[in-house]
């Protein structure tokens, strides 16, 4: 059974599971589906074409799956494209945040992710798993946050741009290039690594990860490093062959700048 309030405005067509709670002036729009056990708090918007999973929380005035449109827009030919948002499940979404729909493609946001206030999560966005978005970050459009990534607060990735896996951009920083996996990102250098993942003596393993970003800045990803990159640690092999992937499949892949 669903507790929804009387002051709440739902379109007909949407699909709902069970136990769900949607407070005062939550509206929702046309085809959308709600899971099981999610928590949508008053004065929330759900715009078209929207899919929530299960164990979801959103509290007061999120905007979920706003209009996505593009810098290029004809005046003349406009027309509102609801490409679709998918939202996995135990998402977190904090207050006022505007999450926006897929213009290209589909805007997905994976499970068990922290977006905490006042954040934008830009069109065709892709946020993987167990990431936290810490209050008014601005994640541009077609942008890829890898799982385990951090943003501070108030930092911004560029459109097209893959922030890779255990990495973190540090608060205030605006970031236009791919970042590479296990790094803290900070006034546009690479400070560290990630010592909750990587501990600080880990060229004893005679592995230098900065080394590997500098071959790549210059040679790009080429056979020799794919070769030397499967020869890591499992945990440190798997989230770089993942960063790659993504920069092959990112709409800009020859962009590859870290």
């Amino acid at each position: 059974m669903n507790n929804i309030s009387k002051l709440t405005k739902i379109c007909k067509s949407l699909t709902i599971g069970k136990n769900n709670l949607i407070g005062d002036n939550v509206k929702i729009m046309e085809n959308v589906i709600i899971g099981n056990n999610n928590k949508i708090y008053d004065h929330t918007i759900i715009y078209p074409n929207t899919i929530i999973g299960n164990n979801n929380i959103f509290l007061n005035n999120n905007k979920i799956g706003e209009l996505g449109v593009q810098s290029n827009i004809d005046y003349e030919t406009f027309e509102f494209k609801y490409n679709g948002l998918e939202i996995g499940n135990n998402n977190f979404f904090h207050v006022n945040n505007i999450i926006f729909n897929g213009y290209e493609n589909k805007t997905i946001i994976g499970n068990n992710n922290k977006i905490l206030a006042e954040n934008h999560v830009g069109h065709d966005t892709q946020i993987y798993n167990n990431v936290i978005l810490y209050p008014r970050c601005i994640t541009g459009g077609s942008s890829k946050i890898l799982s385990r990534a951090t943003m501070g607060m108030n930092s911004t990735i560029q459109q097209r741009k893959v922030l890779g896996s255990y990495s973190m951009i540090g608060a205030g920083n605006n970031v236009s290039h791919n970042v590479f996996p296990f790094f803290i990102f900070f006034n546009n250098q690479y400070i560290r690594y990630n010592t909750h993942i990587i501990p600080k003596d880990f060229e004893i393993h005679k592995i230098n990860l900065k080394e590997i970003i500098n071959y790549i800045k210059i040679n790009s990803f080429d056979e020799h490093i794919i070769n030397e990159i499967k020869n890591l640690p499992e945990n440190i092999k798997g989230p770089i062959l993942d960063f790659y992937i993504n920069l092959e499949t990112n709409s800009y892949s020859k962009q590859r700048t870290i």
